[in-house]
């Protein structure tokens, strides 16, 4: 005998279930920002999907599904857990539920079971009334790999973090940095595709060099890099932190850098480029379509050709000589980009994809 609880129908009151939630990242809140005060938010984590048998959700917004499927190495169970999730999906939309799927990234941060990953997400673009994408490349993407229907698909941008961790205000007219070297910054997860090395490898020969500058690298690094961190922590040049950044820090990193590098071997959607681009700071990386759809075009010309071996270095050394009065016209235009990708626009087009 069917649960009467499973069966109840939908309440009116709206109410979301958000998972799996960010621990530490403001993006989520960042999103919900314009939702209806009446609509009431709930966060959970990647496990918790049976909530909807019993709850009484009218919307659950999935994110970060690689969290969800395919992510032990237990083949056998992934595929259990995935039935079993995609069962209380379609139970959950057969009551009238709406499903609300936002991509962040085109595959695992992990890859442990790439297959029941890719099962999940052909399954999800069945299921799913409607998928967000950040950028035009993420929508082709989910076409082309998955079938998805290009009805349900919803471009809407990667917020910008005007707000999050001081008052808007302060960041738009915080003046460029005076410093006698340019600053350059890395912010982020160490992890290989990154481009760590290669920043690690570039900055040893800037050095070897004499050509002045300053680097700080900052974000979490792993064990497996113990070399690459001894070389970084050698250079004179360099600033290296491998702490958790307690946010009260970020405005005043971010302030005191000159532009941000992001020499990704690959890359679908990243908040530490649009982190970068809120402070104001222009983008040196790889002439990728991903990267140009996420940056203003006033940056454009710090892209290099990603076949190039001599490309990130090359664009460092441009930047280096750039005057200041070239780089407050590129600081502006990342400003105003961040503006025009402000929490609350951004937040109230998500909006109408959840309470419709």
């Amino acid at each position: 005998m069917q649960n009467a609880a499973v069966a109840k129908p939908l309440t009116e009151n709206r109410k979301l279930l958000c998972l799996p939630s960010t621990a530490g990242n403001p993006y989520q809140s960042l999103l919900y920002s314009e939702l209806p005060e009446e609509f009431d938010c709930e966060y959970a984590g990647p496990g918790a999907l049976d909530r909807l048998k019993t709850g009484d959700f009218t919307v659950v917004h999935i994110h970060w599904d690689d969290r969800m499927f395919g992510r032990s190495d237990d083949a056998e169970s992934n595929e259990a857990d995935l039935d079993a999730a995609l069962e209380t999906l379609r139970r959950f939309k057969a009551r009238g539920g709406r499903i609300v799927w936002t991509i962040h990234n085109d595959a695992p941060h992990k890859a442990r079971d790439l297959e029941t990953f890719q099962r999940g997400r052909r399954e999800l673009s069945q299921l799913a009334d409607a998928i967000h994408v950040h950028a035009e490349h993420a929508a082709d993407h989910m076409v082309s790999t998955y079938g998805a229907d290009r009805s349900k698909l919803h471009v809407i941008p990667h917020p910008s973090y005007l707000g999050a961790y001081e008052p808007a205000k302060t960041t738009t007219t915080r003046k460029l940095a005076k410093a006698d070297t340019r600053q350059f910054l890395f912010f982020g997860m160490f992890r290989g595709p990154k481009g760590v090395h290669a920043i690690a490898d570039v900055a040893g020969k800037l050095t070897k060099r004499g050509v002045p500058y300053h680097l700080r690298m900052y974000g979490k690094a792993f064990s497996s890099q113990a070399r690459m961190l001894r070389v970084l922590n050698a250079n004179p040049n360099i600033d290296l932190r491998t702490d958790r950044i307690p946010d009260e820090e970020i405005p005043e990193i971010f302030g005191a850098s000159h532009v941000f590098l992001a020499p990704y071997q690959s890359m679908f959607t990243s908040g530490s480029v649009m982190l970068a681009l809120t402070f104001g700071l222009p983008i040196i990386g790889p002439n990728i379509r991903e990267l140009r759809e996420t940056t203003p075009e006033a940056c454009h010309d710090l892209l290099y050709d990603p076949a190039s071996p001599r490309g990130l270095i090359r664009s460092m050394l441009q930047f280096i000589e750039m005057s200041d009065t070239d780089l407050r016209k590129v600081r502006m235009a990342c400003f105003d980009f961040a503006k025009e990708r402000g929490p609350d626009i951004c937040s109230a087009e998500i909006a109408k994809l959840l309470t419709q």
